[in-house]
């Protein structure tokens, strides 16, 4: 129960921290990030995917090597999993450019915050993949 609540609590930060903070671009930012234990744990529940990629996404560029294993968590059936992936790659920037197509995929997410993410992402992967995308401001 007390993991579930710590949950929740991670989404409320994660969601409030995308909504304001977008993808940064510092390569100096970053920190050192243990990549092979943080992909290992994007392979566990819930909890352990979603600080794993916390921490790749903290890592930025550092993360690269992270790609391919961040990219199916685009599909997961946990809208914060997914929103956290996208912006983990987004983090990442130039080098995740192989998640370039499930990220416009993810941009048809229902969650408006999800999609927006993967359209951030895209931009900060490359800046001509978002050419002529259109995001509407949608109160639902």
């Amino acid at each position: 129960m007390i993991s579930r609540i710590a949950y929740q609590g991670a989404i409320a930060a994660v969601s409030l921290l995308l909504l304001t903070a977008g993808c940064g671009k510092s390569e100096d930012a970053a920190k050192a990030v243990d990549v092979p234990a943080q992909v290992a744990q994007l392979k566990g529940g819930t909890d352990a995917q979603a600080n794993a990629l916390s921490e790749l996404a903290a890592g930025g560029p550092n993360s690269a090597s992270a790609v391919k294993d961040i990219i199916p968590l685009l599909k997961s059936d946990d809208t914060v999993i997914r929103r956290l992936a996208a912006y983990a790659l987004c983090q990442i920037g130039p080098a995740a450019k192989a998640a370039l197509p499930d990220l416009k995929a993810l941009m048809q997410d229902a969650d408006m915050s999800t999609a927006t993410t993967a359209i951030n992402a895209m931009n900060a992967i490359d800046p001509s993949s978002t050419e002529g995308v259109k995001v509407l401001n949608v109160t639902q």
